[in-house]
C-alpha cells in the first residue's frame, strides 16, 4: 500500500512537471523535493508507524513504532529545511499560512518522541493516573499533528500554484490514508472499551463472589487450614 500510494504521488508529480515543460514554465524541482518529502512523512511514514503500535502486538514492537516515526521526523526535519531556503532565498514566503502552519507543527512533533519516552519509562511504575495522562496526550497530539500536517500540505499545494491534477492527487491519497487511518483507529478504540468492560465485569463478578456465603465461607475455610 506504501509503494502504491507513493507511486500515485510521483506519478502525478512527474506529470505535472511535463506538462510544465512543454508549456514554456520552469519547473522549481526544490519546491518538489520538499513536497515529496513532507508527503512521504505526513502521509506514509507517521500514519504507518502510528497504526503498527495499535494494531501489532509483539515484543520490543514499541521500538519499531519507535524507529519509524524517528525516520519520518528525519524526513520532516530535511524537508523543513529545504522549505526553510526555499521560502528565504527564492520566494520570501514565510508570512504566508503555509510556512507558518508548518514551522508550528515541526515544533510540536518534537513533544512525541520525548512524551512516547516518558510514557515508556512511567509505564513501568504503579501510576496510573500519570500514565492515562501522559499516553493519551501523546495519541491526540500526534492525530492532531497529522491532521494539521496533512491539511498544511493543501496550502503548500496552493501556494506553488501547482496543477489541478497534483490538487487532485493529492487529496485522493490524503483522503485514502485518513479514511484507513480512521477506521482502524476507531475499531482499536471500541477493542480496547470493550477489554475495559469485561475486565470491570470480571472484577465485580470476583467481589460478589467473594461477598456471597458460599464465598465468605470458602474464604473461612482456606484461614482456617493456614491456622492449622
Amino acid at each position: 500500500m506504501r509503494l502504491s500510494l507513493l507511486s500515485l504521488i510521483l506519478a502525478f508529480d512527474l506529470a505535472n512537471a511535463q506538462t510544465e515543460s512543454t508549456a514554456g514554465v520552469d519547473r522549481d524541482y526544490t519546491i518538489v523535493a520538499h513536497g515529496v518529502l513532507m508527503s512521504l512523512a505526513f502521509l506514509i511514514f507517521f500514519p504507518f508507524g502510528a497504526l503498527t503500535v495499535r494494531v501489532l502486538s509483539f515484543k520490543h514492537m514499541i521500538w519499531i513504532h519507535a524507529g519509524i516515526q524517528i525516520l519520518a521526523l528525519a524526513i520532516v526535519t530535511t524537508g523543513v529545511g529545504l522549505g526553510i531556503w526555499i521560502a528565504t532565498t527564492k520566494h520570501r514566503q514565510l508570512d504566508k499560512a503555509h510556512p507558518i502552519i508548518g514551522l508550528v507543527v515541526f515544533a510540536l512533533l518534537f513533544f512525541q518522541p520525548v512524551s512516547g519516552l516518558v510514557y515508556h519509562l512511567i509505564n513501568r511504575k504503579p501510576s496510573p493516573g500519570s500514565v492515562a495522562f501522559v499516553r493519551e496526550s501523546h495519541k491526540w497530539l500526534g492525530r492532531v499533528l497529522l491532521v494539521l500536517g496533512a491539511i498544511n500540505g493543501g496550502l503548500g499545494l496552493q501556494l506553488s500554484a501547482n496543477t489541478r491534477k497534483g490538487e487532485i492527487a493529492y487529496g485522493v491519497v490524503a483522503g485514502v490514508v485518513f479514511v484507513v487511518y480512521g477506521a482502524v483507529d476507531v475499531v482499536m478504540i471500541m477493542k480496547e472499551k470493550r477489554r475495559t468492560r469485561d475486565g470491570e465485569s470480571g472484577g465485580e463478578k470476583v467481589a460478589s463472589s467473594r461477598d456471597s456465603p458460599v464465598g465468605r465461607g470458602n474464604e473461612d475455610g482456606e484461614a482456617r487450614m493456614v491456622k492449622v
